[in-house]
Parts: C-alpha cells; structure tokens; sequence
C-alpha cells in the first residue's frame, strides 16, 4: 500500500505540474491575443483620427478662397497684403496647414522691409520658375526656394517660401 499511496503521490504532482504548465501556456497565449487586439484597436483608432484630419483638411482646403489663378497671381496678391501689414490676410495665400504657422511667423519677423524686398526678389525671378508635369505644382528656386500648389478649386496656394 506504501508503494501505492507513492505512486497516487506521484501522479498528484504529475497532474498538478501539467496544470500548471497548461495554466501557464494559456495564460501566455491569451496575453499574447490581449496585446494583438489591442496593439490593432489602437491602430483603428489612429486611422479613424487620421480619417477625420483628412477629412478636415479637405474641407478646410474646399472652402478656402484666397489666392489666385496663377502662382504670379498669388505671390502679387501675398506681396501686397504683407505691404499694407495685413498679416491675417497674408497669411491665408499660404496652403491650409501652413496658415497659423505663418500668422506667427509675420510677428517675429524684425525686419519687414528687407523680408518685402527679398519677396519681391521671388517675384522678379518668378519666370525662372518651373511647372510640375501635372501643372499642380509650380517652383522658384532662386533667390528664395519658393512652392506653389494648385488646389482642387482652381487656385494656387504658396506651399514654401
């Protein structure tokens, strides 16, 4: 009986360690299904915010009117608002994204005459420029390495100065 009751003691544990290694495995394939679900709800929910910027942009983009019909006409329409220290207005001649950026921009700037020159230098030099095969997109590269770009209405936005 000795050997028998050894016997049960050994298969008790046996049972027991086999518990503990299923335990431990499905303990670990299901943190592994946690972290899966979860790194992919955390992916869905940076799509969806990405989904809703762009669809911002595009209606911010939509119904922006400001610039012109061509990149000359647009850099003549910036040139002047900046002349006249309208920088709100100016600062709407840049693409959407840049807009706040560079309404920020026109208060640090200490110098506005030299920067109306140096803009002016673009505008001179604005034959130089080159269209992008589309026509979505026109570039001047001196003095200044400046960016213009067609938007979906028909006008053309400064992207880069």
């Amino acid at each position: 009986m000795g050997k028998n009751k050894n016997m049960t003691k050994t298969k008790k544990i046996i049972l027991i360690v086999l518990l503990i290694i299923i335990a431990v495995v499905v303990g670990w394939y299901g943190l592994k299904k946690y972290e899966q679900w979860s790194f992919w709800r955390e992916m869905r929910s940076q799509a969806d915010q990405f989904t809703s910027e762009q669809n911002r942009l595009k209606a911010l983009v939509e119904a922006d009117t400001y610039g012109g019909k061509t990149p000359q006409e647009t850099l003549t329409m910036f040139i002047s608002a900046v002349e006249v220290g309208d920088y709100e207005l100016a600062s709407k001649y840049f693409v959407v994204e840049k807009q706040e950026e560079w309404k920020s921009n026109f208060a640090i700037i200490k110098n506005m005459d030299e920067y109306i020159k140096d803009t002016k230098e673009i505008k001179n030099n604005i034959n130089s420029g080159r269209y992008s095969y589309e026509k979505d997109w026109f570039s001047i590269e001196k003095p200044i390495h400046t960016v213009f770009i067609l938007y979906p209405n028909g006008i053309w936005k400064i992207k880069q100065i």
